[in-house]
């Protein structure tokens, strides 16, 4: 029989297509190294609104803290940061500021999502109203129109859409995710933050010929990485019907094709990491060999600390044991902390590591945000 009777299966609710360059979050304390280094070399003396360092800095910096477990502190240079640009526009008129202002809106509301301040993320959404496609939305204390903004309209409508997906999907409200497709434009419902999170609610609504038949569609159109997100969604849709032949035989073939795929991305090394908790593969596996020396080439310490946690917790070995006591000794990522001290039971935690080169950077962003 090919029907489970087993537990019902968990899907996967984060996006799995994301695109990112194969730029690693590495070690913090090097990462933070590297901004002071770039703010002496490109900041100093130069003009703020032009300067994309400065903007670079001003968008990493906080989520460095949020890394760090520093929420409130993250929230609140998050808040100087839109009020900085905001008085720059009343300043100078400059519509520069106000494309300035759309990263910090996203990344503030990303920062209330991940951190369940509903409330807080309503009313931001609210505030910025960009989906109600009035071509008007407001960035801080500023109503913008679609013509001030220009192209950057589209990336704010596309962030600010991915972000009531994943808000929606995270709370369950798959109809809303639904209901979203009869009011954005057609452009958006063709793009696959939208498809993917409409492949998910259909299958949390157990509407499983509507999952397949979008997962097929997408399978048959997409090539890469894409294709494997969506043979990934149909597996889900099998394990979520109790269809665990048709369901393996999708994985198998998905795993094949990921071995011999270069994992020159993040999006990949995500996308192979997320395939290898899922199936629980072991240290033998091709795909887990090479996932763990790619982010070991890029230096990548929370991707391959966190894939190292899940081997060790489906295949406990002495040797990657060490590797992650080592790892919990340096790094100052607060989720790859705690996920080491749950799985070894560390009772006397340690302190977070001193970085001498955040409070360098801190106060060169607090000299400007002022």
């Amino acid at each position: 029989m090919d029907i489970e009777t087993c537990k019902p299966y968990k899907l996967k609710l984060k996006r799995l297509g994301e695109k990112r360059a194969l730029v690693s979050l590495s070690n913090l304390e090097d990462w933070c190294e590297e901004m002071c280094l770039v703010f002496d070399r490109d900041v100093l003396n130069k003009n703020s609104s032009t300067n994309k360092t400065l903007h670079w800095l001003i968008n990493a910096y906080p989520l460095i803290l949020a890394y760090q477990g520093k929420i409130q502190e993250s929230e609140f240079f998050l808040h100087r940061v839109i009020a900085y640009w905001s008085d720059k526009f009343l300043q100078d008129k400059n519509n520069q500021n106000l494309i300035n202002l759309i990263d910090p809106t996203i990344n503030l509301l990303r920062l209330y999502k991940l951190t369940n301040q509903h409330s807080a993320f309503q009313q931001l959404m609210c505030e910025t109203a960009i989906l109600d496609n009035t071509n008007k939305t407001k960035l801080g204390s500023i109503s913008v129109n679609r013509e001030v903004l220009g192209e950057q309209w589209n990336t704010l409508y596309t962030a600010t859409l991915d972000e009531i997906l994943k808000y929606n999907l995270l709370e369950s409200k798959h109809n809303e995710v639904l209901k979203i497709r009869e009011t954005i434009p057609q452009q958006y419902r063709e793009k696959n933050l939208y498809i993917e999170a409409e492949i998910v609610a259909c299958i949390s609504l157990e509407k499983f010929e509507d999952a397949i038949q979008l997962c097929w569609s997408q399978i048959n159109k997409s090539t890469c990485i894409k294709s494997g997100v969506y043979s990934y969604r149909l597996y889900e849709t099998f394990k979520a019907m109790g269809l665990a032949v048709k369901a393996e035989t999708v994985m198998k073939h998905l795993i094949s094709n990921m071995e011999k795929t270069p994992l020159d991305s993040l999006s990949k090394l995500s996308f192979s990491s997320c395939i290898i908790e899922e199936k629980k593969l072991s240290i033998e596996s091709l795909l887990v060999q090479k996932t763990l020396n790619q982010y070991e080439n890029i230096k990548d310490e929370f991707n391959y600390g966190m894939t190292l946690c899940n081997l060790q917790s489906n295949h406990p070995t002495n040797h990657n044991k060490e590797k992650l006591l080592k790892l919990y000794e340096k790094t100052d990522y607060k989720i790859l902390k705690n996920r080491i001290e749950i799985l070894f039971n560390i009772k006397n935690k340690k302190k977070p590591t001193s970085n001498v080169w955040l409070p360098k950077i801190s106060n060169h962003l607090n000299e400007i945000i002022v």
